[in-house]
């Protein structure tokens, strides 16, 4: 009797224990989404700062990342959106090199499902949404007309007199770089004291495409007051030129303050340049896009964020903080 008290008792105990055995089938986790990157040339450090703080932000959401490289290349740019669209990804931020020649490709991006998000495609400065089939944008300083005329009152303040000014731009017309380009000419041209040389153009985004092009046009014009660039590398060139021809005492500005240019601002070498900020701008980049893949409301991503520049020369370059250090901050 006892025994078969104990039996009675035993089986509600093993049929509780099954309760609580986990199961031995595996468990399917969800899929991570991808979101693809489309680089106009990743050797630019300024735009993989963009990529880096866009690529740590999108993992802190549980993203996947996918970078490719458009080496400078319009074509080939077209062809890594065709191969983000194979892969499937999720949603792609597209720095156009083309914003023209690669509206078809991402408009069939966008026709697969794919969530767009741009850098610099529409070059209005305008906070407003971005054309499509951009949903979201954000832009740098480029097609901003406060920075053109930012950089025409540092000439009036370094070149009171006037003079003579050359432009050095990227020999691919990228729409933000020529809005630029177009935006300082006008400012320029305001200020009847200076004159505006002319443009010559960086033909490899780097500083031996900029030390070539001003070379060649100190030929061309040998009276120059100053350079005006469209980045660092192109002003770092230029300033390699002109000390070749003992011209130290014309002024030199880039753009976005690239490492190296922090390090020649502090030798007395370029007079100075603008951070663009790209640790924000990736930033950006990457809340938009996972606000639009969370389907979060269209007043939280339905827009162009306008990333501010802040000018440093020999006098404020110690109180710049270096973007790797930015970076770091992503966790």
């Amino acid at each position: 009797m006892k025994f078969k008290n104990r039996k009675v008792l035993f089986l509600p105990l093993m049929a509780a224990a099954a309760l609580i055995v986990p199961s031995v089938a595996p468990a399917t986790a969800a899929p991570k989404i991808t979101v693809g990157f489309s680089y106009p040339i990743e050797a630019n450090t300024y735009l993989k700062a963009i990529g880096t703080a866009a690529e740590k932000t999108l993992a802190k959401a549980g993203y996947g990342f996918m970078p490719i490289d458009a080496q400078l290349d319009g074509n080939k740019q077209i062809s890594d959106i065709e191969a983000m669209i194979t892969k499937k990804v999720g949603a792609m931020i597209v720095y156009p090199l083309d914003s023209v020649g690669l509206k078809p490709a991402m408009d069939k991006a966008k026709a697969a499902g794919i969530k767009v998000i741009t850098m610099n495609y529409t070059v209005k400065d305008s906070a407003k949404k971005p054309a499509k089939p951009a949903l979201a944008q954000v832009q740098d300083g480029f097609p901003q007309r406060a920075l053109a005329k930012e950089r025409v009152k540092y000439l009036e303040e370094v070149l009171p007199k006037g003079g003579n000014v050359l432009y050095v731009g990227l020999g691919f017309p990228v729409a933000a770089l020529e809005a630029h380009a177009k935006m300082f000419k006008q400012e320029l041209d305001k200020v009847s004291k200076y004159n505006y040389l002319g443009r010559v153009d960086n033909q490899s985004d780097d500083s031996e495409g900029g030390r070539q092009a001003v070379e060649q046009a100190l030929i061309k014009y040998p009276s120059v007051d100053a350079i005006v660039a469209y980045n660092d590398p192109t002003a770092l060139g230029a300033y390699a030129a002109i000390a070749a021809r003992g011209k130290i005492a014309i002024k030199v500005v880039g753009l976005q303050m690239q490492p190296e240019a922090v390090t020649s601002i502090k030798k007395g070498e370029i007079d100075g340049s603008w951070d663009f900020n790209p640790v924000e701008s990736g930033i950006s980049l990457a809340n938009l896009t996972i606000s639009i893949l969370k389907k979060e409301p269209k007043a939280n991503w339905k827009k162009t964020i306008q990333t501010p520049a802040k000018f440093y020369d020999a006098s404020t370059v110690s109180e710049f903080v270096p973007w790797d250090k930015r970076l770091k901050k992503i966790k």
